[in-house]
């Protein structure tokens, strides 16, 4: 766990005359997910043939599969695109200089397509949830927070204000109508689990194996549900 940086300082320099000011890396995957977001929302609102194209719903997904993924670009509105992309900036910055931008990429990617499999797996093929649209960010975000606190809790830092955070966002998805609490939980157990194999080891290899195992856990699951 030591081998990666802890995204937040534990205090200053014992001289503050001589501390140099640290200048983190500039997150570029998390700015160029924001960038591809606000694009595809601004597109959506120019070809409504965009967001048919990437939108999600279970009954979708088996003969067009990269709707998993493609949904977490789509936002219902725009107050629904800034707070995710704020509450993304926010967690994006400080952990993607730490994983590196690969494996944050992975990350985000494996946990927006865990949300949707999520959603998925809580559907009834025989009722309404079989055929409601899923859109957002917010599951793969979620993810984000997960392994935040992975990592958090491999650097021994205080998680308390994370774990608050984190439970009165998932308690509003089980309260606030129109919210998928499917996606909130799904992105954050992949995220968590992604987080916590990323801070085992910092090996290259070690992190390509937990990413495809991760991929195939959940394509196996996905693959389950449509077949039975």
């Amino acid at each position: 766990m030591s081998e990666y940086p802890d995204p937040v300082p534990a205090g200053p320099p014992p001289d503050p005359d001589r501390r140099r000011r640290l200048k983190r890396p500039t997150p570029y995957v998390t700015i160029g997910i924001i960038v591809l977001c606000i694009g595809v929302y601004g597109g959506g609102r120019l070809w409504s043939e965009l967001e048919s194209t990437l939108i999600f719903a279970p009954w979708l997904g088996e003969d067009q599969p990269y709707r998993f993924l493609g949904s977490a670009f789509l936002h219902a509105d725009f107050w629904h695109l800034i707070f995710n992309m704020y509450a993304l900036w926010l967690v994006g910055q400080a952990i993607e200089p730490v994983f590196g931008w690969w494996r944050f990429t992975c990350l985000y990617v494996l946990s927006a397509i865990a949300g949707n499999v999520a959603v998925l797996a809580f559907a009834d093929p025989t009722g309404a949830s079989w055929a409601t649209f899923v859109v957002g960010a917010s599951g793969a975000v979620f993810g984000l927070f997960g392994a935040l606190f992975a990592l958090s809790k491999g650097l021994s830092r205080d998680t308390t204000p994370l774990l608050v955070l984190l439970g009165i966002n998932l308690i509003l998805g089980f309260v606030v109508d129109g919210i998928s609490w499917q996606s909130h939980v799904g992105g954050l157990l992949a995220g968590l689990l992604i987080g916590y194999l990323y801070t085992k080891s910092r090996r290259t290899w070690a992190n390509v194996l937990a990413t495809v195992l991760v991929a195939l856990v959940l394509a196996g699951i996905t693959f389950y549900i449509y077949a039975t």
